[in-house]
Parts: C-alpha cells; sequence; structure tokens
C-alpha cells in the first residue's frame, strides 16, 4: 500500500512537471497517503489561477485523480533568465566513423563552461541517433547535473503535424527516489543530430533543474 501510494505522488509530480511553464512539482501527504500540499514553481509567463486550473485539467485526465485547487501553492521565478541560466545547452555534436564503428561527441553548456560526453560502438542504420542521445546524457552527468543515472530506453523519429519530423527520446532517471521515465522531442530544422541531443536535453533539463533547486 505504501508503495502505491509513493508511486502516486510520483505519478501526479510527473504530470505536473510536463506541463508549460513549470520547472519543479512536490506533493506533500499525510500519513494515510492523502494529499496535504502541492508546492509548484513555474516560470512567470503565465498567472498561477491559470497553473493551478491546468495542474488540476491534466491530473484528472491523465490519472483520474480530483486534487483540491486550494491544496496547489505555486511559486515564480521572474523573468525566464534564471531559469534559462541553469539549464545545459546545446553547444555542438560531432560524429567520427572508423571502420565499423562510429564515435559520437557532444559538448553542452552551462554558466560559461563547456562540457564534454561520448558514446561509441557498432555503426547500422539506427545506431547512429542512440550514440548521440547516450552521448549527450554522459555530457549531462560529466557536467554533475545528475542527481542519479540516466539510460536511454528508446529514441525515434515520427512526422508531426504540418509534415515536420520530430525526434522522440525516452530516459529511465534511478535515483534515491526510485525510477522514473521522462520522455523529450524536438523538431528536426537543418541537423538531424542537433534535435537529437536537444530532445534528450528536453527529456532530462527539466529533471535536472528540480533536483538543484531543492
Amino acid at each position: 500500500m505504501a508503495v502505491a501510494r509513493h508511486d502516486r505522488m510520483r505519478d501526479i509530480e510527473s504530470v505536473i512537471c510536463n506541463l508549460r511553464d513549470v520547472i519543479s512539482a512536490r506533493v506533500i501527504t499525510d500519513s494515510e497517503g492523502e494529499i496535504e500540499e502541492i508546492h509548484v514553481l513555474t516560470e512567470s509567463s503565465r498567472t498561477p489561477k491559470q497553473v493551478v486550473r491546468d495542474i488540476e485539467s491534466a491530473v484528472m485526465a491523465q490519472l483520474g485523480i480530483q486534487i483540491d485547487h486550494r491544496k496547489i501553492s505555486v511559486a515564480q521565478v521572474q523573468g525566464g533568465e534564471k531559469q534559462d541560466h541553469s539549464r545545459l545547452k546545446f553547444s555542438d555534436v560531432s560524429l567520427s566513423f572508423e571502420g565499423s564503428r562510429i564515435e559520437a561527441t557532444v559538448h553542452l553548456s552551462k554558466d560559461g563552461l563547456v562540457y564534454t560526453g561520448q558514446a561509441s560502438g557498432i555503426d547500422s542504420s539506427t545506431s547512429q541517433m542512440k550514440f548521440v542521445a547516450m552521448a549527450t546524457l554522459r555530457a549531462v552527468e560529466n557536467a554533475g547535473a545528475a542527481d542519479g543515472t540516466f539510460s536511454l530506453e528508446d529514441i525515434n523519429t515520427t512526422l508531426a503535424l504540418g509534415g515536420r519530423t520530430v525526434v522522440v527520446v525516452l530516459i529511465s532517471a534511478v535515483s534515491d527516489r526510485g525510477e522514473d521515465y521522462l520522455s523529450g522531442s524536438a523538431v528536426v530544422k537543418k541537423d538531424l543530430w542537433k534535435a537529437v541531443v536537444k530532445a534528450t536535453l528536453d527529456a532530462v533539463n527539466r529533471r535536472v533543474f528540480a533536483a538543484h533547486d531543492g
């Protein structure tokens, strides 16, 4: 029963963290597992009332759980500058080939510093995106930004509305809080590998920022 309550709490936090402008979320429950408080940190581009409505609607639609809006408190980061400054950003990506092997190298930047990650293996029609995503995860870990370990579960491309190609990734995150699954996506503009890096960052950056925010 305690495990089920813990899973429900994490599910609610995950749904909230995937909402627009949300940086982090924490659900506090009582001894019976009932929700006492929900603390949410967001950007300041939308009003707290709008954020609360989104939370109520999303949690009900995805989990079938009705949230009392009076239990939701919203704190906001003024402007977007603090959040953007704290996130890892794309800097560069390259692939090198030697025989049947491929090595992907990804550079990420944060606070004026550059962090590098690499991943290598046998080249194939499907492995290149995987190695770029894995190199991105290594760069995140090398930046000391992860509160656990990240592993690539799956990566693919799909066609979105308007005929745009979109990279979609699924990442597993294991920490002392348990195992979680994170998804991210990015539209392919000119560079597929850059889109892979950005999709991977889209998945993990919110988790990284939330962990360091406390």
